[in-house]
């Protein structure tokens, strides 16, 4: 039950950002809500990625993961419709990780996970900016709903997976199943946006990845120790992330 409640909180996490931008669209204001929408799913992930990774010394992990994230925010926001901000981000805080770890105090204790972790975190962080650099491309806000229809279907059909019979392949079997049902989801939610319905199929499948991958890699409790809050908001903003990618991908397509 556990399991299936946090998956409800990542469901919410990816239908409410696209609820807010269509809201902030009819009021005329979308760049501004977008930009402050996707500091504070940024900030979520950076305060829980330490704690997700199992990262030693999260305080030093979250100052090199939220400058990471604060320059590919403000790039994408000066420069907008420019992907190059997301790469400036991402070739900045890869020195900066190694500094971190050349700072750290002996014995560095966990380096390899350490060093990867944090590498991943930046490549995550960094991607928030594609929403930033997406947000004033041509139907941004029909993406940006399906990717949240993704999303939330995605987690919706894991939770259900639950009620399968308890075999071994019942977690693959739910894995699969998301992104195809996601699918069939973003295709029926096409039908409300300006898309064609293979492409609101494909957003919604590649955006329902993210919560198949981390429903794969077991119980949330055992990724990582730490505060469950910070844990649990790394979990819910984590998909956004992902689903930052084949969102500004069909952008720039379309």
């Amino acid at each position: 039950m556990e399991r299936f409640v946090r998956l409800l909180v990542t469901s919410a996490a990816g239908l409410l950002p696209a609820a807010g931008l269509r809201a902030a669209s009819a009021a005329g204001s979308a760049p501004i809500w977008t930009v402050a929408s996707v500091a504070l799913a940024t900030a979520a992930l950076v305060a829980g990625w330490p704690a997700l990774a199992r990262l030693p010394q999260p305080h030093s992990a979250r100052l090199t993961l939220a400058l990471t994230g604060a320059v590919a925010i403000t790039l994408a926001t000066l420069r907008p419709g420019d992907p190059a901000a997301v790469l400036v981000a991402i070739a900045l805080g890869f020195p900066a990780v190694f500094v971190r770890e050349l700072t750290r105090p002996a014995p560095r204790d966990d380096l390899v996970r350490s060093v990867s972790g944090t590498t991943c975190g930046v490549i995550a962080v960094a991607a928030m900016g594609l929403w930033v650099t997406a947000g004033r491309m041509e139907h941004f806000l029909d993406l940006a709903v399906l990717a949240g229809v993704g999303i939330a279907t995605a987690c919706l059909v894991l939770g259900l997976s639950r009620l399968l019979p308890d075999r071994p392949w019942r977690p693959e079997a739910g894995a699969l199943a998301a992104p195809v049902i996601a699918a069939g989801g973003g295709a029926a939610a096409s039908l409300l946006v300006v898309t064609h319905w293979w492409a609101g199929a494909a957003v919604a499948a590649a955006c329902a990845v993210a919560p198949a991958a981390i429903w794969l890699l077991g119980d949330p409790k055992g990724l990582g120790e730490g505060p469950p809050r910070w844990r649990d908001a790394a979990l819910a903003t984590l998909p956004l992330a992902v689903a930052a990618v084949p969102v500004w991908t069909a952008a720039l397509i379309r």
